[in-house]
């Protein structure tokens, strides 16, 4: 068996500070990996506006002293550290455990849409109730059966041994009128537009045009096969594409 098919383990498994996290803390940790993917600054203001979009079966609390709040927990446990400006940045072990708590999540999305036929619009809020139970055993074991994914349905990286942080994705908004594109990522979370996405074949690994982009409008129209569809910059942005 060479190494790209090895068991994935963190180098932390072993650490004497390496304990189950909260449900909580998890999804925070979830929600940090994603704002840094995203090249975005990592504040309770941010945290909270992505914290409204996870599933309400979380009972996470969607009110800012909520966020303040576990952000302090998070801050004793050595999760995390703040600077003067109140900005947020993962510490080493958070890095490690923000890692491993974003592949468990990643790979239970793949596992239910791809094993267990679950809908697309479904995973998200599925993939966060199976994330939590999920053991280190069970992990390699979906890990394996799998193969060794490196994306989730979505398109997301899973992180792992094949990992790769610097793949030159870019938002839908950044692309040119009359070029081809691939789609690289869809966000997961709400599952209308995931439903309307995937009815229209708006999908990772599928090649798209842009017939146009107008600002003035605040839409674009991209050409799939040999349909059209219409997208509101606003929501656009939160779709990725990448060059042939």
């Amino acid at each position: 068996m060479n190494q790209q098919k090895q068991i994935r383990k963190w180098e932390n498994i072993n650490c004497p500070v390496h304990r189950k996290l909260s449900h909580n803390t998890e999804n925070y940790l979830y929600a940090m990996y994603l704002l840094n993917e995203k090249n975005e600054k990592i504040t309770a203001s941010t945290l909270l506006e992505y914290i409204k979009q996870l599933p309400s079966s979380e009972n996470l609390g969607t009110s800012l002293p909520t966020v303040t709040g576990m952000l302090k927990r998070m801050t004793r446990d050595h999760l995390i550290t703040k600077d003067k400006n109140n900005e947020i940045f993962l510490t080493e072990y958070g890095k490690i455990s923000a890692k491993e708590q974003t592949k468990r999540f990643r790979l239970a999305s793949k596992f239910l849409h791809e094993i267990l036929k679950i809908e697309l619009k479904d995973v998200f809020q599925e993939a966060h109730r199976l994330e939590h139970a999920m053991s280190q055993e069970v992990e390699n074991s979906i890990d394996k059966l799998l193969n060794y994914p490196n994306k989730d349905p979505f398109g997301q990286t899973i992180p792992g041994v094949n990992f790769n942080g610097n793949e030159q994705n870019f938002p839908l908004t950044k692309s040119i009128t009359n070029e081809l594109y691939i789609i690289s990522k869809i966000p997961p979370e709400n599952p209308e537009f995931v439903e309307f996405l995937n009815k229209n074949k708006v999908l990772p690994g599928n090649k798209i045009s842009i017939k146009e982009l107008s600002v003035t409008r605040g839409i674009i129209t991209i050409k799939i096969n040999k349909s059209t569809v219409d997208l509101g910059l606003n929501i656009a942005k939160t779709i990725w594409v990448k060059n042939i």
